[in-house]
């Protein structure tokens, strides 16, 4: 990997924390040097300004979530530990400070509701995208035999993701862990009472 590259995703990867941690209006692009460790002219040599900074940080942290999903998933044996490793996988996003911030989609959301509409814009396909991967699971628990043919994958999916994403506000705003790990046991229970054939 050539240097330039290098840099600029050192760049990437510090604004990625610092994005998800501060915000889109609170991190400065002072901010940005100082934890980059890099000046101004070194900063525009690979970015035109902060916005474009904020997309690439962005898909960076969301790129993180995908890959902590997968390798999850990669284990899981059928569709319900499929589901269930997202549960695992937010868990430990708050709790072992894998992605600093904690979730992406949610700071983001929250934050360029009218404010920033390309970071929401981005955010949105992010959503999409996790909604895809999970409507996949339930299809393919469908097919097989594990979850009731009857259930309806979109509404499946608005409910696991709602109830997670609150569970992350409420242990970001608490600084307490306790609300993932409710919100991740009551998914349990609706994938288990609600979802299984049988």
């Amino acid at each position: 990997m050539r240097k330039g590259q290098m840099t600029k995703e050192h760049i990437i990867r510090e604004s990625a924390g610092l994005f998800n941690t501060k915000g889109y209006t609170g991190a400065s692009l002072s901010d940005i040097m100082d934890r980059c460790g890099i000046g101004k002219g070194g900063i525009y040599n690979h970015f035109a300004n902060k916005d474009e900074i904020a997309l690439a940080a962005f898909d960076y942290s969301f790129s993180q979530i995908v890959l902590l999903l997968s390798k999850e998933q990669e284990s899981a044996a059928n569709s319900k530990q499929k589901l269930l490793a997202i549960c695992k996988v937010y868990v430990e996003i708050i709790e072992s400070n894998v992605l600093e911030g904690g979730c992406p989609i949610l700071n983001t959301a929250i934050e360029s509701d009218d404010g920033h509409p390309g970071l929401k814009e981005r955010a949105q396909h992010a959503m999409k995208i996790l909604f895809e991967r999970l409507t996949k699971i339930i299809m393919e628990g469908i097919r097989n035999k594990e979850f009731r043919s009857g259930i309806d994958p979109e509404e499946v999916c608005s409910y696991i993701i709602a109830v997670i994403e609150g569970g992350i506000m409420l242990s970001k705003l608490f600084d307490d862990s306790k609300y993932i790990r409710h919100c991740s046991s009551t998914v349990m229970k609706y994938i288990e009472q609600e979802m299984m054939n049988g």
